[in-house]
């Protein structure tokens, strides 16, 4: 049994980028024994083929609970489920460190089995089904921030690991640019709500000292508020 342990904390941010989510193929025809109509695979890995079990002890796949044994632990590398199935489910992504201070990180990855590209409806090459995020670790401990940068690549990167790096990189990019746009819409509506209400107030105020330096009754004080509104 682990236990938890207080460390020196470094002062730095550390981002690992991964994917995670799941391949499918058909088996051509519906499997007569269970009904099973494709093989599948879920999976976590690092976007640049770097071996994340330097710092990640385990994996947990929680499968439909019709699955025997649904909640995988995947003890070591390659962190993935193979299976098969006839259906679309939700699985939840359990990834825990080898720094017991470290708190595990959850993902929620829909399995997705059917594709209409011809190639992948009869067999030919699997379906991919795949999302980027990040691991990002706040002060880690002095000996944890040593295991994060000590990652190693498994295998050289293919063009074809490349390519989907590449594409990754500029999917992140785009997201990052809409995330700044969104922000920078939300600081000009309050902006301009704050200027709204201003203006409001100092209307409110005029009229109010219009009323009382005319002797208004309460009803015309209402009524010039409104017809200041409108």
């Amino acid at each position: 049994m682990s236990t938890i342990s207080f460390e020196p904390r470094v002062p730095v941010v550390i981002v690992k980028p991964i994917l995670y989510g799941n391949t499918a193929k058909h088996f051509g025809s519906k499997r007569d024994s269970d009904g099973h109509t494709h093989r599948w695979t879920i999976y976590v890995r690092s976007l640049n083929n770097d071996d994340i079990s330097t710092y990640v002890s385990r994996v947990q796949f929680r499968l439909h609970e019709t699955y025997p044994n649904h909640n995988r632990m995947i003890n070591q590398a390659p962190f993935e489920v193979e299976e098969s199935g006839w259906g679309e489910f939700e699985i939840q992504i359990t990834i825990f460190f080898l720094d017991p201070n470290e708190k595990p990180v959850i993902f929620y990855h829909h399995l997705k089995l059917f594709s209409t590209d011809p190639e992948v409806v009869t067999g030919k090459r699997p379906f991919v089904n795949e999302y980027y995020d990040e691991l990002v670790f706040q002060e880690p401990s002095e000996s944890f921030a040593q295991l994060l940068n000590s990652t190693k690549t498994l295998i050289p990167l293919t063009d074809g690991d490349r390519a989907t790096e590449k594409e990754y990189a500029m999917k992140q990019m785009e997201t990052i640019a809409r995330i700044k746009n969104a922000r920078q819409r939300v600081r000009n509506e309050i902006q301009d709500l704050r200027e709204r209400f201003r203006i409001t107030q100092e209307n409110i105020k005029r009229i109010r000292k219009r009323s009382i330096d005319n002797n208004f009754p309460p009803d015309a004080f209402i009524a010039l508020t409104h017809e200041n509104g409108d």
